[in-house]
């Protein structure tokens, strides 16, 4: 599209979706900033390699209200 932005995600066949179309959940679709019924392209990345050490920070506004431990919450 035109504002060519580029992600990484885990592809699963799917027997259920039509073959030209492809799913994909609201958090990528926000990531890629586009919307249901555009036109995306998808790629095979074999070299991907796993991250040593990957920091995954919140975004301010998303966190508002919520409190304690985040790590304990919402990724063990």
């Amino acid at each position: 599209g035109k504002k060519r932005k580029d992600t990484i995600c885990i592809a699963l066949a799917d027997e259920t979706c039509e073959e030209p179309k492809i799913r994909m959940n609201k958090v990528v679709r926000s990531n890629l900033r586009i919307r249901l019924g555009d036109v995306v392209s998808v790629h095979q990345c074999p070299d991907v390699k796993y991250g040593k050490r990957v920091h995954i920070l919140p975004v301010d506004d998303t966190i508002e209200g919520v409190t304690g431990n985040l790590f304990d919450a919402y990724l063990k």
